[in-house]
């Protein structure tokens, strides 16, 4: 049997160990996408996705029916008020975690967001007359207006409250559709095909209607 000599054994051990190294970079250069888009969407923390306008009426009265009924009489100081507010929609990415993310193929990825958080402005409430008191009678002073309304605060809390659950299914799909855009830019980046959906609970209220939403 023909012997090898020493320095091709060299070189073929050499080779050999180039072909390891080599198969090692060629995985080292295809990561994870999911865990690369996991750890990019992290980074991108809290992001604010959309707001919209609550208007909601309110009559105040200072008073009910006076002596002999004199208020019917010459009319009241019953004052309608327009209260506007504002609700925003943001999404805290940094709470993805790897089960919110799947691989569709080997290039589409499937994102499904953090549940959306939800807050209304209870600062700065901007408030509009409507309609005054009576002519025959003096109109509400802002002193007697800010008495009123800090009276009926919980009344006024609940009624802006309904008016958040009618607008939340319009606020969550403008969104999903910001989130969508925010995140094309990464998606891209990774190259990678896009799918942003949002958590079930939040999808929830996209319900058609006559679906019962959740409240």
């Amino acid at each position: 049997m023909k012997k090898i000599s020493p320095i091709r054994s060299l070189l073929l051990l050499a080779l050999l160990l180039g072909g390891v190294a080599c198969s090692s970079g060629s995985k080292e250069q295809k990561p994870d996408p999911v865990q690369l888009l996991l750890v990019e969407a992290q980074s991108l923390a809290r992001l604010e996705l959309a707001t919209t306008k609550l208007r909601t009426t309110v009559v105040i009265d200072p008073k009910q029916d006076g002596f002999l009924g004199w208020k019917r009489l010459f009319g009241t100081r019953r004052t309608e008020l327009e209260l506007t507010s504002q609700a925003s929609v943001s999404c805290d990415l940094s709470k993805l975690t790897e089960s919110m993310i799947h691989s569709v193929n080997d290039t589409l990825v499937e994102l499904t967001l953090p549940p959306l958080e939800v807050q209304r402005e209870l600062e700065g409430v901007h408030r509009k007359v409507r309609r005054e008191a009576d002519p025959l009678r003096s109109s509400l002073t802002a002193n007697e207006v800010n008495e009123l309304l800090r009276q009926r605060k919980e009344l006024i809390e609940e009624t802006q409250e309904r008016a958040l659950i009618e607008a939340r299914p319009q606020l969550f799909r403008a969104a999903e559709r910001s989130a969508r855009t925010r995140l094309a830019p990464l998606f891209a980046k990774l190259g990678l095909g896009m799918r942003v959906s949002l958590a079930p609970q939040d999808a929830a209220y996209l319900a058609p209607s006559g679906e019962t939403n959740p409240q």
